[in-house]
């Protein structure tokens, strides 16, 4: 300490003789940093570390305030996209809020059917060649009127069906890739632009599907009883004195290969017609949607009955679906044996 004081007091004895000879452009602040600087050469060290701990800091909080700016921005370009997209699928009648309701606990915990699903997926064969999914996996039927015929009832919806045309195809020796994941709920307005997200997930995962079916029912506004019978002698056909749901096409117009999956709903329809006449109904374009059917080169948008017909009668003809898909692809070199 004595030894930085000596020093300390020369330096500045010197400094005064030069300055009485000399004027410099030098600040007080300047010159007293000087003497300390040159006594105690360790502060400079300590100021020079604070500094750059301080510049980092300013660094990483820019980074961070960057970041958090492209993700806002990403999110705002995504939402929009997802605006985008949903503007070119058709509005169906789902009650005044369009949002499925869900069930009680112990019946929203039920599962379709099957007791082969893991994660709401099942998939009953290495390679499968096809993928069912549903878009409005909370369409229910006639004997599940909660939320207006949309809720999380699995056991009376579409989930249901798909998981009976999953075994009868199964049962022919198709692969098939079943999915009950929701994409109508909570969002019911996003539901397509989140069907297409699983699509796109599941495509590379199971690169041997090629041919893709969105499971639906069809939706009409039951506003009384009369109506609901109406709609059900429509929705209905008879097979071996069973009454049975029917089914048909849609296709999405604005897809660029929307020729092809009109062709390919026209020979299937054919197929369904010479095996089960009346079951079948005339396929329904819509010109200003896609409805995800450009995801795949073979894609399937089927209705299976409607909020009129009752679960079992969906289910029954899903039976009849499977063996004219059975038939109509076999025939075409699509065997997956």
């Amino acid at each position: 300490m004595l030894k930085k004081c000596f020093r300390s007091l020369i330096v500045s004895c010197l400094l005064v003789g030069i300055f009485t000879n000399t004027t410099f452009a030098v600040s007080q602040d300047e010159f007293l940093k000087f003497l300390i600087n040159s006594t105690y050469p360790e502060a400079t060290v300590k100021e020079k570390n604070n500094k750059e701990v301080k510049d980092k800091k300013e660094e990483q909080k820019d980074t961070n305030e960057q970041k958090k700016s492209n993700d806002n921005e990403n999110k705002k370009e995504d939402e929009s996209q997802d605006a985008k997209v949903n503007k070119e699928y058709v509005k169906v009648f789902v009650g005044e809020e369009n949002i499925p309701k869900e069930d009680a606990e112990e019946e929203n915990s039920k599962a379709v059917s099957s007791l082969n699903y893991k994660n709401d997926m099942r998939v009953t064969k290495d390679n499968p060649k096809i993928l069912i999914y549903h878009t409005h996996g909370c369409e229910t039927y006639s004997n599940s009127p909660k939320g207006n015929y949309h809720s999380t009832d699995k056991v009376n919806s579409v989930m249901e069906v798909g998981s009976v045309l999953t075994s009868e195809l199964a049962n022919k020796g198709w692969g098939v890739v079943h999915t009950t994941k929701y994409h109508d709920y909570p969002s019911y307005n996003n539901s397509y632009s989140s069907s297409l997200k699983t699509v796109k997930e599941l495509l590379p995962k199971y690169p041997s599907v090629d041919i893709a079916i969105d499971l639906h029912r069809d939706a009409r506004d039951i506003k009384d009883k009369a109506t609901k019978e109406k709609d059900h002698k429509k929705y209905t056909t008879e097979i071996d004195g069973k009454r049975v749901a029917k089914f048909f096409f849609v296709i999405g117009g604005k897809n660029d290969n929307s020729k092809e999956l009109r062709a390919l709903a026209e020979d299937i329809n054919k197929v369904a017609q010479k095996k089960f006449p009346g079951l079948v109904s005339p396929i329904i374009e819509k010109d200003y949607a896609r409805f995800n059917q450009f995801a795949a080169k073979k894609h399937l948008l089927i209705e299976i009955g409607s909020n009129a017909t009752t679960i079992e009668e969906a289910k029954e003809t899903s039976k009849y679906v499977a063996e004219i898909l059975d038939e109509y692809f076999r025939q075409n070199g699509e065997a997956n044996i």
